[in-house]
């Protein structure tokens, strides 16, 4: 075994070669072990936050529409198309809150969550439901004849 380090016909080029690349490859291994979540996890909440904001904000204008020509004596409805999947994960929109809170909440499955106001409506026209990002139809109506 002496005589193999010693040699220097190419053996002891090919040694060192795999030395150092065993070296390297398992640095690089503890090094994405150690960062993996931080590198994954900081873009998925801030992708799932900016689409929360701008689902909600579609919410918050579809609710403002409806109230803006909203009959005296009838019903009006809309269907509405959102995302299945925000950062590869269901989530529900509650606008239970909207009658005290003035809010739509939005909460994903890992339990991120933003909050998204709509403009004092609540306070005319009752607000109130919960629909989750996974049912197949989603509709909004309002009945005034009640």
């Amino acid at each position: 075994m002496k005589h193999l380090f010693s040699n220097e016909d190419a053996i002891s080029v090919t040694m060192e070669y795999i030395l150092f690349s065993m070296l390297f490859i398992t640095l690089f291994g503890l090094l994405y072990m150690s960062f993996s979540d931080m590198m994954i996890k900081g873009p998925k909440e801030t992708v799932i936050q900016n689409e929360f904001g701008d689902i909600g904000n579609m919410m918050s204008t579809l609710v403002t529409d409806m109230y803006l020509i909203l009959p005296e004596n009838g019903v009006i409805e809309s269907d509405y198309i959102i995302p299945a999947e925000v950062g590869g994960e269901s989530y529900t929109i509650n606008a239970n809150l909207a009658m005290t809170d003035q809010i739509f909440e939005l909460k994903s499955s890992s339990g991120e969550e933003t909050s998204v106001t709509i403009s004092g409506i609540a306070t005319t026209i009752p607000i109130n439901g919960t629909v989750s990002s996974s049912e197949i139809n989603h509709r909004i109506s309002y009945d005034s004849r009640k």
